[in-house]
């Protein structure tokens, strides 16, 4: 099976790119293949456990939560993560970790496809 890395920049409410990787990631899990996200700049929005959005029964942390129960690896920028004043990422959702730019490279030079979004 493939191993496939994503790259999100955009945070949740912005677009919908955070979506549309969290649909190609759950697909490919479901196909058996491996899953890699690198979170960078405002991308490192989207796990936050404690999020609510008043109209809408699901919300970016859930589709992540999703992910990382099936096996996916994801990994928060910390520049990022800190320079958003989100503290090293202590209220992300479990199973995402705060790594940084050697994390993504490494990625990178493991995956067979690495979708930017």
């Amino acid at each position: 099976m493939a191993k496939i890395g994503f790259l999100l920049t955009l945070g949740p409410y912005q677009f919908e790119n955070w979506e549309t990787a969290c649909n190609i990631a759950n697909a490919a899990l479901d196909k058996g293949h491996e899953v890699k996200m690198f979170l960078y700049l405002d991308g490192v929005y989207n796990p936050i456990k404690l999020q609510t959005f008043p109209d809408t029964n699901t919300v970016p942390k859930d589709h992540f939560e999703e992910l990382v129960k099936k096996g996916a690896t994801i990994v928060a920028c910390g520049i990022c993560v800190n320079a958003r004043g989100l503290e090293k990422g202590k209220d992300y959702i479990e199973g995402v970790t705060v790594g940084g730019l050697p994390d993504f490279a490494e990625m990178v030079s493991e995956v067979d496809s690495l979708i930017t979004l």
